[in-house]
């Protein structure tokens, strides 16, 4: 995929960040920064024959940018990374579905709904911070739902209650990426989150995408793999050593 699955994560952060106006585009990388470092707190986008890499590092560790880097695999970005005193904090899977018409899933999500009202993103950015374990302001979440039909957020309940959450977002090559799959942690084991994904592939059909792409941990990696998804490129979390 030459790295598609994350310039379309990189596209997704830019996107939210323009919308709760958090964004930033400077000379050798972006950023997004909103409040107190919440979701989605992430430099990225760095264009390595063009960054101050000391510059870079200072301003992660003094707090005037996230303390937090993506990029995609790189061996020479890595390098350079951790000859300035990065450390690398995560690495996480790139994974896709070529869409087909034995993905279509049949339109019967009777327990998840669409955020569409304040009351709803609320609850949302409740779900998800419970779910993901960091802060998720209800601002951003609000801020989403003023933007066009690019990014839905929906909700998935279980036997009444309100306890997970996804969001499917389509980028400008018209590939639809699922994001933000949370579910808090007492209702895990109960296919919630397979419901929620399969509900994120037939929105991607609806968006008339080819491609499904998400970002998956290694646990991640094994449930999504059982549902056609394919392993792909990396992407590696840096941050500036303490």
């Amino acid at each position: 995929m030459n790295n598609y699955i994350i310039d379309h994560l990189f596209e997704f952060w830019e996107y939210i960040g323009l919308q709760g106006d958090f964004f930033t585009n400077e000379s050798g990388f972006k950023y997004s920064h909103p409040s107190n470092m919440s979701w989605p707190s992430k430099v990225f986008g760095i264009d390595s024959e063009r960054l101050d890499f000391e510059q870079l590092k200072l301003k992660m560790k003094t707090g005037l940018l996230p303390n937090s880097l993506g990029i995609a695999e790189n061996e020479l970005t890595e390098k350079l990374l951790l000859t300035h005193n990065f450390e690398k904090t995560s690495v996480v899977k790139g994974m896709y579905l070529n869409l087909s018409s034995k993905h279509k899933p049949i339109d019967n999500f009777s327990t998840i709904q669409q955020v569409d009202t304040e009351l709803k993103a609320i609850k949302f950015a409740e779900v998800a911070s419970k779910s993901f374990g960091y802060i998720i302001y209800p601002k951003t979440i609000i801020s989403l739902l003023n933007s066009d039909s690019k990014i839905r957020l929906y909700l998935g309940s279980h036997r009444g209650s309100v306890v997970n959450c996804g969001i499917i977002f389509l980028d400008r090559n018209k590939v639809s990426g699922i994001h933000m799959i949370g579910t808090i942690a007492k209702y895990r084991g109960l296919g919630l989150g397979k419901i929620m994904t399969t509900k994120l592939i037939f929105e991607a059909f609806k968006n008339r995408s080819n491609t499904v792409v998400l970002v998956a941990s290694e646990s991640g990696e094994r449930i999504y793999a059982k549902m056609g998804f394919k392993a792909d490129e990396t992407l590696r979390s840096y941050s500036v050593k303490e």
